[in-house]
């Protein structure tokens, strides 16, 4: 079966925007500062590799986590550009639980504010390539500036070391972005696809009928291919991610037999608890160990009696979300139907 891929838009997530916008800032001379949590830990209101860009016209882009204490530094920001060499600010906060809106509950974080220089526009422009290109790399901060290390990839997505207020270093994985591969293009995989491309991931829908609509789905790109050849498309390798959502239990099973012994930050299937049974019972008769059928997240999605396709969209992508911030959800939704 001929395989067709269409790209069909160009990569457009919340992280590469952060970046044009910084760009575009740069190239008219507009004065543009990065927040960043370099260091995060409790209940901070932003994690560590939280950003957000603020333009001297007004514009926000991205957030450090909201609150009162976003505005604080938001102030900060703008008081730098008054200054004739506008420095870096390191800036620390603890909260203990008291704050009057209740919007923390405690814990710290320490947050870079850096003005942008003319100079940063090269660098900005390579992050923006990684993110179009599909590649990744290392970006660091420290007092010196901002700077790219391409083709980089640590261990631990963000790296804070401090020496001292002049000395340290904030390193974070960067540009490549996880991509969810949706093994059937229905009316779930549409909906599902729009919520997944608002949350920084690359969306794939394989689905063997080249003849179903594709308006409505936020897709960054389509496969048609025959669901026995599924396995030669998605790739082994952390980040990525695949959901099986065809229209019967019977292609459910040939893509997931494909899909089993590979090496997937998450692997789910959505129906009924007696179509799941049904599957496993078959693979199980099979020689497949119980301890791989453990591994797999079916029904999928996390239980909020959802029942219109939008409903189980964002059912299923707050369980990748939770798989992809290390959390194993000790349950599942019952019947999908």
């Amino acid at each position: 079966m001929t395989t067709e891929i269409l790209d069909r838009f160009v990569l457009d997530f919340p992280a590469k925007r952060l970046w044009e916008s910084v760009h575009d800032c740069l190239e008219r001379d507009v004065s543009v500062s990065l927040l960043i949590v370099v260091e995060s830990d409790g209940s901070a209101p932003g994690r560590a590799g939280f950003k957000m860009a603020v333009t001297a016209e007004g514009k926000l882009v991205g957030t450090i986590g909201g609150g009162i204490v976003e505005q604080e530094l938001l102030g900060k920001a703008r008081e730098q550009w008054k200054e004739d060499e506008p420095r870096y600010l390191l800036e620390r906060r603890h909260y203990d639980g008291a704050m009057e809106d209740d919007s923390v509950c405690g814990g710290r974080q320490t947050i870079a504010l850096y003005p942008c220089r003319k100079t940063d526009s090269i660098v900005v422009e390579r992050l923006m390539g990684l993110f179009e290109n599909r590649e990744k790399g290392i970006l660091r901060l420290s007092p010196s500036g901002i700077s790219l290390v391409p083709g980089g990839h640590s261990p631990e997505h963000c790296r804070f070391e401090p020496a001292s207020e002049d000395e340290w270093v904030y390193e974070e994985n960067i540009g490549f972005v996880d991509t969810v591969y949706i093994i059937g293009g229905g009316h779930v995989g549409v909906a599902l696809s729009r919520v997944l491309a608002m949350l920084d991931f690359y969306v794939v829908i394989l689905d063997e009928r080249s003849d179903i609509p594709i308006s409505g789905d936020w897709a960054h790109g389509r496969i048609v291919v025959s669901y026995d050849e599924i396995g030669g498309h998605i790739p082994d390798g952390n980040g990525n991610y695949a959901v099986i959502m065809t229209t019967n239990h019977r292609a459910d099973r040939l893509v997931l037999e494909q899909l089993l012994n590979k090496k997937l930050s998450y692997l789910g299937m959505m129906g009924s608890r007696r179509k799941i049974d049904e599957v496993f019972r078959e693979l199980r008769n099979q020689g497949v160990p119980q301890m791989i059928l453990q591994g797999i997240h079916a029904p999928i999605g996390v239980p909020i009696k959802s029942h219109t396709p939008a409903e189980i969209a964002i059912s299923i992508a707050a369980e990748i979300v939770g798989s992809k911030n290390g959390w194993r959800n000790g349950f599942s939704e019952g019947d999908r139907g």
